[in-house]
């Protein structure tokens, strides 16, 4: 690692344990503008100004990238605002028509953070059983929302009040049938047993239990990871979603089920970039993270830092021609074989079922 991100990992720790940052040396304005654009490129620009303000005033960057990126967080802070009211309005409104959302990620797991407000927002996820996913669509369709995607598939979208909004009929999609299908049991098993809310701005929101919400999010970062790239932020988020949450999840089981999943891997992937770059206590991991884990999370970090917040910043992210589409599948292709301890199964079905998409895409 070198002196660069030695500096942005430093003060990402201490933006997310709210310590006070030691840098080995004063970065200069080319550096400084350097770490803005990897905490653009990370999408942690609101939560890194919280270390720099704790910085010797010597050590800040000049006045005019501060003032940048004060401007950044205070706008972070009103969508933020702003998703949490429209989240609010959503809620109330599915429960008129006797529908109940569970929030996915997003707003649910910003909670968790010191300052939930200075997480950068994204679109709005929520997830509905299956029955109440045909009521939501037609309630929808009856109102004159638009609907993009195919409601007959994994999710439709829409815009709701200016925000993007995706309605999920599976909380997490797996390429491979088995998998899915084990996946679709062991959530309706642990919703059938346990309801859980979280308050934001006031608000109770429905989300998925503990169990189920780590299955979520292990199954949304390992899906990333195989075909497009992760994001610091959702590794971000692991942390303190474990931090928090950890003892109210029976480990046994937990691991059990991550196995079955074939999760497991990326469990100690993510974990081990949790405790050896982000400063999770390593009591939290479930197992000892062996050279193999740690060379293999290394991999993954790489990933992350080369291609930004879910590989935007890869050239396999440009599709604007059929020659675009073929590179870029061929870029899955080969980050799924680099990936494939991950989950082997899921490294071999991706690319079988991409590749349908892409012909399709490429026709059009």
């Amino acid at each position: 690692m070198n002196n660069l991100e030695n500096h942005f990992f430093t003060l990402l720790r201490s933006a997310l344990w709210g310590t006070s940052p030691v840098l080995s040396s004063t970065p200069g304005n080319n550096e400084w503008k350097e770490i803005y654009a990897i905490s653009k490129e990370q999408t942690v620009t609101g939560i890194m100004l919280d270390a720099i303000s704790r910085l010797p005033e010597e050590q800040k960057p000049e006045t005019k990238l501060r003032l940048q990126w004060i401007m950044q967080q205070k706008a972070i802070e009103t969508q933020n605002r702003k998703m949490n009211n429209v989240l609010a309005s959503l809620v109330s409104e599915c429960r008129g028509q006797g529908i109940e959302p569970y929030l996915l990620k997003g707003q649910g797991v910003a909670q968790n953070y010191p300052i939930p407000e200075h997480r950068i927002c994204g679109d709005i996820d929520i997830y509905l059983t299956p029955g109440q996913f045909e009521k939501a669509v037609d309630y929808l369709q009856a109102m004159n929302y638009e609907l993009e995607g195919d409601p007959d598939e994994a999710h439709t979208e829409t815009t709701y009040i200016g925000f993007k909004l995706e309605i999920h009929k599976k909380s997490a999609t797996f390429y491979t049938k088995r998998l899915q299908r084990r996946y679709n049991e062991i959530i309706e098993l642990i919703l059938a047993s346990e309801a859980r809310h979280i308050t934001i701005d006031g608000n109770r929101i429905p989300v998925l239990p503990p169990m189920a919400n780590a299955l979520q999010m292990l199954s949304h970062m390992l899906r990333h990871m195989i075909f497009s790239g992760l994001g610091l932020r959702q590794v971000c988020d692991w942390v303190f979603f474990v931090y928090k949450y950890q003892q109210q999840i029976d480990k046994e089981q937990f691991v059990k089920y991550a196995k079955e999943l074939q999760l497991w891997e990326t469990y100690k992937a993510v974990t081990a970039i949790a405790t050896d770059y982000l400063g999770l206590p390593k009591e939290y991991a479930l197992c000892e993270l062996t050279s193999k884990d740690k060379r293999l999370a290394k991999k993954v970090l790489q990933l992350i830092m080369e291609y930004g917040n879910f590989g935007h910043y890869g050239e396999h992210s440009v599709t604007n021609t059929k020659r675009d589409y073929i590179n870029a599948y061929l870029w899955k292709v080969k980050n799924c074989f680099k990936f494939r301890r991950l989950s082997r199964s899921e490294a071999w079905n991706y690319p079988l079922w991409q590749l349908h998409s892409a012909l399709d895409i490429i026709k059009k």
